[in-house]
């Protein structure tokens, strides 16, 4: 598969012909997973100031993406659309050593933010009902539930931060949940270990994760206490011998080859399973304990058109302060525009402003950081 996504890419894209020639590396005769360290690194900045030649073009059907990540740029992505049904296959595949079976059992997903306002949606594609992540409270938990159980839910998949929250209203109204789902798959962003033992007392059923993202070149299954790689979906290395940051080289999507891709999540190994951290770590705290994941948050619309990137500072809690960099300048009714952009995906939880700056807070490193947090 390895050989195969190389020798296609060379074939099809304008980028790696040119790379490969440059550096004299020879797919066809590619022989040996020690050659790939000849290949340079692709980084989220040169996949987004390469975007056109890293296109196949031998790939028509295909559709496009996006994704914040950690540089607040978003990263714009072309998905062939069989791309969706290998993803799902390696999904379900994993979900079915816990009793998931993709022709009739029925899931709710917390995930996403495009809901307007409203509790859910339906997606039947999926067999599936989305709840908006971040509207959970003690006022909408019993509404949340009632939808679940209209719905026939036999398991939940999303945000841990969601679920969490969604056990711990239920727990604050006398909602009994336990033992009514078969498993929760947790998706995006770390499982910390006060939300584990919550979800866990809560619903006393079985918790899993699968670590992956939106330019579909990376997929690891929940494994002892870690992750281990699928290596049918990638390949992968990292920057020091057995860890370090995340490097990868994906294989089910065609239209768009993300070869040595550096992301900035970190596995360390332990024994025969890895420990991934990362970007994703972030939880902001709201009024009534709420949390709401920051990869919830990540967003995009026409509103952000003339933002060049942007930021999550809380200075306490309930309280959030967007900061963004204007492309050359923004109005009042721009900044009204972002305001009623985010203060629509938190809710009451957060009390919303918006502050134009400069430039955004980095790590020591030079890394950018999406959430600041001073309390």
């Amino acid at each position: 598969k390895l050989k195969e996504t190389l020798i296609h890419a060379y074939e099809h894209t304008v980028y790696y012909k040119k790379l490969f020639d440059s550096v004299g590396f020879d797919p066809y005769s590619f022989s040996d997973p020690s050659e790939m360290k000849r290949i340079p690194l692709l980084t989220k900045q040169l996949a987004i100031e390469n975007f056109e030649q890293l296109q196949a073009d031998d790939i028509d059907d295909y559709y496009s993406a996006t994704t914040g990540g950690t540089t607040g740029t978003p990263l714009k992505i072309h998905l062939d659309k069989k791309s969706i049904y290998r993803e799902r296959a390696f999904i379900y595949h994993f979900w079915t050593a816990y009793g998931y079976d993709y022709h009739k059992s029925k899931t709710a997903s917390f995930r996403g933010t495009d809901f307007n306002g409203k509790i859910c949606r339906s997606n039947p594609l999926y067999n599936e009902i989305q709840l908006n992540p971040c509207l959970i409270s003690l006022n909408t938990i019993a509404e949340y539930c009632k939808r679940m159980d209209k719905y026939g839910v036999e398991f939940l998949h999303g945000f841990p931060s969601a679920i969490y929250n969604l056990c711990k209203f239920a727990n604050a109204a006398n909602i009994d949940l336990k033992n009514k789902y078969k498993a929760v798959f947790t998706i995006s962003e770390n499982l910390y270990d006060f939300q584990k033992e919550l979800i866990s007392s809560t619903l006393q059923c079985p918790i899993a994760s699968f670590y992956g993202h939106s330019e579909r070149a990376v997929f690891a299954e929940a494994y002892k206490d870690g992750y281990s790689f699928d290596k049918m979906y990638c390949y992968t290395e990292f920057t020091g011998r057995d860890d370090g940051e995340i490097i990868c080289t994906g294989f089910i999507n065609r239209k768009m080859p993300f070869i040595r891709y550096h992301v900035d999540d970190t596995a360390n190994k332990h024994e025969d399973y890895f420990k991934i951290t990362g970007h994703r770590e972030g939880l902001l705290s709201g009024k009534n304990d709420t949390q709401i994941s920051v990869a919830a948050l990540e967003v995009h619309s026409k509103i952000l058109n003339k933002v060049a990137s942007y930021q999550f500072y809380q200075p306490a809690i309930g309280k959030l302060e967007v900061r963004v960099v204007p492309i050359d300048s923004i109005t009042e009714s721009d900044k009204n525009g972002i305001l009623d952009l985010f203060q629509g995906r938190v809710g009451d939880a957060f009390d919303v402003s918006v502050k134009v700056v400069n430039e955004l807070e980095a790590t020591g490193r030079g890394k950018y950081r999406l959430l600041i947090k001073d309390c």
